[in-house]
C-alpha cells in the first residue's frame, strides 16, 4: 500500500505543485507585499527548495515502505527469545533497532491506516518478546518510537490497545506499579467501550500490579473472579488460565499458604510440561516460581533439589549466562544457605556467585532494574548472616528480605563485588531505605 502511494509519478506531481505554489507566492509578493523580494531569482532558488522537499518525501516513502516490510516479516517469524539461540536473539534485536529507526523517520500518517496497524501489531509482538526476555527498557524505547502512529490511529484502535497493554506490562515488570495501574485501568475502560468487555490479559496484568504493590487482599478476589471467567467447559485449560494460576499460586505463597501454593504450581508444571514440553520456557518458569516461593517461605530444604535440577535444565536449554538461568542459580544458592546458615564455605560460595550475577545484571539491565535490586538485597542479607555466623551470634532469617527501592543506594564494597578470599571479613551492611 505504501509503495503504491509514494510512486515516482506522485512525487513528481507533488514537486511541480510545490514549485508552482512557490512561484505564485513570489509573484504576489512583488505586486502587493511591502517586504523585500528574495535576493535570488525564484527560478534558481525555489527549485532547490522543492528538490529538498522531494528528497524528503522520497526518504519518508522509502522509510515507510521498509517499516511495513520489516513489520510483515517479523509477524511471519515471531520467536520466543527465551528459547532462541544467541544468533536468533541478535537478529531479533537488529530488527527492533531497524524498525525503531525507520519509525523515527516516518511522521504520523505516513504509513496510512492499514500500514500503521501492521506496524503497531509488530511493535506489540516485538516489545512483548523483549519483556519476556527481561529487556523491558528496550521494549519501551521501541514503543516510544511508535507514539506518533498510535496517536494517528487513535487510542481505541485494536492495534493501539495491544501496544498500550504491552507498555503497561513493561512498566509493571520494572516495578513502576502505580503508573502501570493507571494505564491499565484506562485501557480496561477503552476495551469495554470497543469490545463490550475488558480483555482478560489486561485484567490479569492489573491484578499483578496490585500484588506487586502489596495489595494482596484486593487482588485475591480478583484472581478468583477472573479464574471463573476463564474456566472452560469440559475442563479445558488454556495457556491464559495456566498463567493466571501460576500468578495466583505466587499470591498464595506470599500470604503464607505454602502447601496450597505448591499444589497450584505442581498442577501448572504438569499441564505445561505435558502440552508444551518439559523444556519449554513457560514450564521452566513455573518450576522457578515454585522454587523461589519456597525460598521466600524459608523452605530451603524443599527448594534445593527442585532448583538444582532446574538450574541444570536452564543452562542446557537457555545457556549458563541467560538471565533466567542466573536467577535460578541465585535462588539455589539462597536455598543452600537456608539449609546450612552457619557453614562458612556455603556462605562464601553463595556471596561470590551472587556478586558475579550482580555484575552481569548491572551490565545488562542497569543497577535499578528489579533483578539487580533483588540481588543487591539478598547480598546485604548474606553479608549480615556471614557476620553473625562468624561471631556466633543469632542467625537472622534469610527469607522475605525487603525489596530495595528504585532510589535506594547500595553499599556493597568494591572488594565484595570483585570477589573475596574466604578469610576476608566484611563490615556489617545495612539496607538503606
Amino acid at each position: 500500500m505504501i509503495s503504491r502511494y509514494f510512486t515516482p509519478e506522485r512525487l513528481e506531481w507533488q514537486w511541480r505543485q510545490i514549485v508552482e505554489a512557490a512561484r505564485t507566492h513570489g509573484a504576489g509578493r512583488s505586486r502587493g507585499d511591502a517586504s523585500p523580494a528574495p535576493a535570488s531569482p525564484p527560478d534558481t532558488v525555489l527549485p532547490c527548495r522543492a528538490g529538498a522537499s522531494l528528497a524528503q518525501s522520497r526518504d519518508v516513502g522509502r522509510a515507510a515502505t521498509s517499516a511495513v516490510e520489516a513489520a510483515e516479516s517479523q509477524a511471519m517469524s515471531a520467536r520466543d527469545l527465551r528459547m532462541a539461540s544467541p544468533g536468533d536473539r541478535e537478529e531479533t534485536r537488529a530488527v527492533v533497532v531497524e524498525l525503531q529507526e525507520l519509525l523515527s523517520r516516518c511522521p504520523a500518517g505516513a504509513l496510512g491506516a492499514e500500514g500503521s496497524a501492521v506496524v503497531l501489531a509488530a511493535v506489540a509482538a516485538l516489545a512483548q518478546a523483549l519483556i519476556t526476555d527481561r529487556d523491558e527498557r528496550a521494549a519501551l524505547r521501541l514503543i516510544r518510537a511508535a507514539f506518533p502512529h498510535l496517536e494517528f490511529l487513535g487510542r481505541r484502535h485494536p492495534a493501539v490497545l495491544e501496544v498500550r497493554r504491552v507498555r503497561a506490562e513493561a512498566l509493571s515488570e520494572l516495578g513502576l506499579y502505580r503508573r502501570a495501574e493507571k494505564l491499565l485501568r484506562r485501557l480496561s475502560e477503552d476495551e469495554e467501550r470497543v469490545f463490550g468487555s475488558g480483555d482478560p490479559r489486561t485484567a490479569l496484568l492489573l491484578l499483578w500490579t496490585l500484588v506487586g504493590s502489596g495489595r494482596s487482599q484486593e487482588a485475591e478476589g480478583g484472581f478468583r473472579s477472573l479464574e471463573a471467567r476463564l474456566a472452560q467447559p469440559r475442563g479445558t485449560v488454556t495457556p491464559m488460565l495456566w498463567h493466571l494460576r501460576c500468578r495466583y499460586s505466587w499470591l498464595l505463597g506470599q500470604q503464607g499458604w505454602v502447601n496450597e501454593s505448591v499444589r497450584g504450581y505442581d498442577d501448572v508444571i504438569i499441564d505445561r510440561s505435558h502440552e508444551l514440553g518439559a523444556d519449554h520456557a513457560d514450564a521452566l518458569d513455573a518450576r522457578h516460581s515454585k522454587g523461589k516461593m519456597l525460598v521466600l517461605a524459608e523452605e530451603g530444604a524443599q527448594a534445593v533439589t527442585l532448583l538444582q535440577a532446574l538450574a541444570d535444565d536452564r543452562a542446557r536449554v537457555q545457556g549458563d549466562r541467560h538471565p533466567d538461568t542466573l536467577e535460578t542459580l541465585k535462588y539455589l544458592h539462597l536455598a543452600r544457605v537456608q539449609m546450612e546458615p552457619r557453614d562458612d564455605r556455603v556462605l562464601h560460595h553463595a556471596i561470590n556467585d551472587l556478586v558475579q550475577i550482580l555484575r552481569i545484571q548491572d551490565e545488562r539491565h542497569g543497577p535499578v532494574h528489579p533483578l539487580s535490586r533483588d540481588t543487591t538485597a539478598w547480598l546485604h542479607g548474606l553479608f549480615r548472616l556471614q557476620e553473625r555466623a562468624r561471631s556466633r551470634g543469632h542467625i537472622p532469617d534469610l527469607g522475605r528480605l525487603p525489596n530495595t527501592g528504585e532510589g535506594q543506594s547500595r553499599t556493597i564494597p568494591l572488594s565484595r563485588r570483585s570477589g573475596t578470599s574466604p578469610d576476608a571479613r566484611p563490615a556489617p551492611e545495612q539496607v538503606v531505605r
